[in-house]
């Protein structure tokens, strides 16, 4: 059998808009083992505003696709790999879907030295594009082990959680905790945590390279403080760093809120100070429902969406995964909002609105048709 010939790089999804990481896949040109040179057009990806062609950086042969057409692509996202000379196809179906975690954006020099010395993809942020001194950092912290503090390993019991994150969710989820009498606040872990070294008097020890030391500890309980406006995938991408690191995702109610007894909450929800769900509320995976929403009766949110202060969302109401509700925004009895909707701060909405959908502010949806 003849071995798998040498990936020469990775063609990723360029960021086209920096305030819409997202694009949807329109055309693609190459098929596996399709031999292009560089500026070969590879594949069409369009936002909102912009269309852009992706061309290759290098020749080599195409090693398997990993869009389709239509699909959404995140900045980064690895479109494809290219090989010294044409695979077969059971040559590459046995590498994973997806070479990256979600969210991930890396230079290609970054990504070149993270795979050469074996890194841990997940131990990089996904707030930013890593550059190849992220990368390097990383491989110089791996040389030597991360260490506990005695006193805080010594306060680790069933009911300390970490924090990730250190921007103004964490400090909402620290009162949060000390509001209630259950869930204690251990640490904070941040990215870039800066010179701080504390948070509402919370220690901060540094970035996720903490997270597989703590878990060694005993530690169990976890918290996403990445609020995530407009930045959903960088949320999601979050909570699959800390359930692949083993841990639990705690879910955190504040004492002044009212959840009905038969709504349900999944993993990792987040209800702060005066909301209210209502009877028979599904609430999934990770979602925030911030301070004064009100969720009513059987609605559906989906998994690491943002109900933003205020809104308000009638009975039946249907809320895709990774949106963002804005703050004031009402919605009406049986509403569908699909997932990836980023809908603006004090938005009326009368009608269903699309997946992928960006609203303004203040927006009465839909806009009323301007006579000609």
């Amino acid at each position: 059998m003849s071995s798998t010939p040498k990936v020469l790089g990775q063609i990723v999804a360029p960021l086209i808009n920096p305030n819409e990481p997202e694009a949807q896949v329109v055309e693609i040109a190459v098929e596996h083992s399709s031999h292009v040179v560089q500026g070969t057009a590879v594949c069409t990806l369009e936002t909102s505003k912009a269309t852009v062609v992706v061309e290759s950086h290098l020749e080599g042969y195409v090693g398997g696709l990993r869009v389709t057409l239509d699909e959404r692509v995140t900045a980064g996202d690895v479109i494809c790999e290219l090989y010294e000379s044409a695979p077969a196809a059971s040559q590459v179906t046995a590498r994973p879907a997806v070479a990256t975690p979600r969210g991930l954006k890396m230079t290609r020099k970054a990504e070149r030295l993270a795979r050469e010395n074996d890194v841990d993809l997940s131990l990089l942020p996904t707030h930013r594009f890593v550059t190849e001194a992220d990368v390097q950092a990383l491989i110089e912290e791996a040389a030597g082990e991360v260490e506990l503090d005695e006193g805080l390993s010594a306060a680790v019991h069933d009911l300390t959680a970490v924090i990730f994150g250190a921007g103004g969710h964490a400090k909402s989820l620290i009162e949060l905790l000390r509001a209630g009498d259950e869930l204690e606040p251990l640490c904070v872990l941040d990215d870039q945590p800066g010179e701080r070294t504390e948070l509402l008097g919370v220690p901060i020890l540094g970035g996720r390279e903490y997270l597989s030391p703590l878990r060694s500890a005993g530690l169990r309980l976890a918290l996403n403080a990445v609020g995530a406006i407009g930045r959903m995938h960088e949320r999601a991408a979050i909570f699959d760093v800390l359930r692949a690191e083993g841990f639990e995702l705690a879910t955190v109610v504040d004492p002044g809120a009212s959840v009905a007894s038969s709504a349900r909450l999944e993993p990792g929800v987040q209800v702060f100070a005066g909301v209210v769900i209502g009877a028979d509320a599904r609430i999934g995976r990770g979602v925030i429902i911030n301070s004064g929403a009100v969720v009513s009766h059987d609605c559906v949110i989906g998994e690491y969406s943002h109900i933003a202060p205020g809104a308000i969302l009638a009975g039946e109401v249907e809320v895709g995964g990774e949106v963002l509700v804005g703050m004031g925004v009402t919605a009406p009895v049986g509403l569908r909002i699909g997932a990836g909707a980023i809908v603006g701060n004090g938005c009326v909405l009368r009608a269903d609105v699309a997946s992928g959908t960006i609203i303004s502010a203040g927006t009465v949806w839909p806009p009323a048709e301007r006579s000609s």
